[in-house]
């Protein structure tokens, strides 16, 4: 079986150094996903650099020359705490340009962060049963008629536990988060760090649809909005 776009960005994420035969095979034939793996190696080597920080004289004996030693960390260890530091700086900037507290569509832009990988092309949808999960957490169910769900996640979000979808639709790959908590009055549209979204009211809060920069969702965030069952 053939490995799609989402699939090889799960084993790059998890070990981009040592890729499988199916990923490489991916790779080779896939210059979006040879991108996105170059992108993951190059954002390694910039943390380990800024993590090899110079130490006193008098530690160095006991560590490398001028370098902290750190112990040997599992790759989704280290990767989740390389988007905590890809967070901590986005955070700061949003907070240098919005003042005291960001909003909403800067708040879900930055939990993007986290998932940089998942909105990709697939034909491959996700489990069945995760999706379930997820739904059956976030009190909804999410009519079939959007388009396939590719990616699903329950995820925090201003302290709050919310489903995160991955939906394919004519136009493209887009996220879906439904924000029971987060009411708005009416849709707010923003283009924030590489990405175009809608946040719309819907039941007793907000569905944020976001796609990636120059998609068109004037038609697709209302259709997937409406699909979202409260």
């Amino acid at each position: 079986m053939t490995m799609d776009c989402v699939e090889f960005r799960r084993a790059a994420g998890a070990d981009p150094g040592h890729l499988g035969v199916e990923a490489t095979a991916h790779r080779d034939v896939c210059p979006t996903c040879a991108e996105f793996l170059r992108q993951t190696l190059e954002l390694d080597q910039r943390i380990l650099a800024a993590l090899r920080v110079p130490v006193p004289e008098r530690n160095a004996a006991a560590v490398t020359p001028n370098v902290v030693a750190f112990p040997r960390i599992e790759r989704r260890r280290w990767m989740a705490l390389a988007a905590s530091i890809a967070g901590g700086v986005l955070v700061g900037s949003l907070l240098w340009v919005s003042g005291p507290r960001a909003s909403l569509a800067q708040d879900v832009v930055r939990h993007m962060a986290h998932e940089p990988g998942v909105m990709v092309m697939s034909s491959a949808p996700e489990d069945a049963s995760q999706v379930e999960r997820v739904m059956e957490r976030g009190g909804i169910r999410f009519r079939s008629d959007a388009g396939m769900v590719s990616y699903a996640q329950t995820c925090q979000f201003r302290g709050r536990k919310v489903p995160h979808l991955v939906v394919q639709t004519d136009a493209g790959p887009v996220t879906v988060m439904v924000l029971r908590n987060e009411k708005v009055t009416a849709p707010v549209q923003f283009a924030e760090q590489g990405y175009v979204g809608t946040i719309l009211p819907a039941g007793p809060g907000s569905v944020a649809v976001l796609g990636p920069t120059g998609a068109d969702l004037s038609q697709v965030a209302a259709r997937v909005a409406a699909a979202v069952v409260w």
